[in-house]
């Protein structure tokens, strides 16, 4: 079989290519028949009540790094982490959600448009309906077709409405239970503070301390002249001999300056506790307790930096929560078409009529081949007879 015979045999059957035509009119007739489906939108960006509020994000790491350099305080998961998701997806997620869209269908009686009585029907016919996409941008595109324009408007109007309100009380939740949790933060920081300057206090009762620092540093400018005189006698016993009165009782004086310099640096009992008659203290047992009074001050420091910080935190939250900013900024609100979407006539008949074309092209070739009328080298019309004449039998 040669395409040439094929289509030779294809122009003495020219009749049977009204077919399509007819087909592409039908198909034009039925689309033109059909009830119009229209579409609107809703363009929208979220507003993100974070968007100005990078201060209290950066207070809230020094936060938890200060808690961390406490020592692993309980207080540490002060200003839990952030969940890691946009205020534009958590609000897709909630415009796209079961709830809001069931409260949608309930309101607008859709059952009785899409005839189904079980939700899960409903909300499979409706998805296919109601579509929301984010752009690159950040712009939240929503639309809805349907045949009622109106409806599709008002109910894109109430989708976004209703999911504006379920964000808004996600919102208020979130800085309620910030609050809460801000507050109890600073309660436990307070009763630090408490607890370390209590602590001091008993330190420095315990050991008879008024200033240690100050009490150091003229304990330290008295050991310093302590050692000035010590070998000032030193050298005025060597110039006056050993068997010299005068000296025996330089000897004396610088006996009872050295002891006087080893009660003040050196060796101390276990159960040392400076006199509470002088100022001097024992500059070895001083060291040890400064270590300690320093590490605690830095704990009371530290505390009070934090508390000052909750503050910043808390007054910031409170702010946002009596802000009360809307969750949408609507971009280009909903409109009604007036243009359809769907059906498209002219696709429709070029449709048919494309499909009714092939078809009859093959049916007449397929006829041609049967009674050889197109020549062909495999036996085609042969075959074609011993299969009618087997479905005979």
């Amino acid at each position: 079989m040669s395409f040439f015979d094929a289509f030779c045999y294809c122009l003495t059957k020219k009749r049977w290519f009204i077919i399509p035509f007819i087909v592409g009119l039908i198909c034009f007739g039925l689309a033109w028949l059909r009830s119009p489906i229209y579409e609107t939108e809703i363009r929208l960006q979220v507003e993100s009540s974070n968007e100005n509020s990078m201060q209290p994000s950066m207070l809230s790491s020094s936060f938890k790094s200060g808690l961390s350099s406490l020592g692993g305080s309980s207080l540490s998961s002060f200003l839990s982490t952030k969940t890691g998701v946009k205020p534009s997806d958590l609000y897709v997620e909630i415009l796209s959600g079961r709830e809001v869209a069931l409260e949608a269908i309930h309101e607008f009686r859709l059952d009785t448009l899409y005839k189904k009585k079980r939700n899960e029907l409903l909300l499979k016919k409706f998805y296919k309906d109601f579509k929301v996409e984010e752009e690159d941008t950040g712009i939240i595109s929503c639309s809805f077709e349907g045949n009622n324009r109106v409806l599709a408007v008002e109910l894109l109007r109430f989708m976004v409405e209703s999911a504006n309100t379920r964000y808004l009380n996600l919102e208020r939740e979130r800085l309620l239970n910030s609050l809460d949790y801000m507050e109890k933060t600073k309660k436990d920081l307070m009763d630090s503070v408490k607890a370390v300057s209590t602590e001091l206090s008993k330190f420095y009762r315990k050991n008879n301390l008024v200033d240690l620092e100050e009490q150091m540093a003229i304990t330290l400018k008295a050991l310093s002249g302590y050692e000035s005189q010590i070998n000032n006698y030193k050298l005025t016993e060597q110039a006056q001999g050993k068997n010299n009165a005068e000296a025996t009782e330089i000897r004396k004086r610088r006996k009872i300056l050295e002891d006087k310099f080893k009660e003040l640096r050196g060796q101390y009992k276990k159960n040392y506790v400076p006199s509470d008659n002088s100022l001097y203290v024992n500059s070895d047992w001083a060291v040890s307790k400064l270590m300690y009074q320093e590490k605690r001050q830095s704990d009371l420091k530290m505390y009070m930096s934090l508390l000052e910080i909750a503050n910043v935190e808390t007054m910031m939250t409170e702010a946002q929560q009596i802000k009360q900013m809307p969750a949408i900024q609507i971009i280009q609100d909903a409109y009604i078409p007036d243009w359809k979407v769907r059906p498209k006539r002219a696709t429709w008949a070029l449709t048919g009529f494309a499909l009714s074309f092939v078809l009859t092209l093959l049916f007449v070739v397929f006829q041609g081949l049967s009674t050889e009328a197109i020549p062909n080298t495999f036996g085609f019309g042969e075959k074609i007879r011993l299969l009618k004449k087997s479905l005979r039998k």
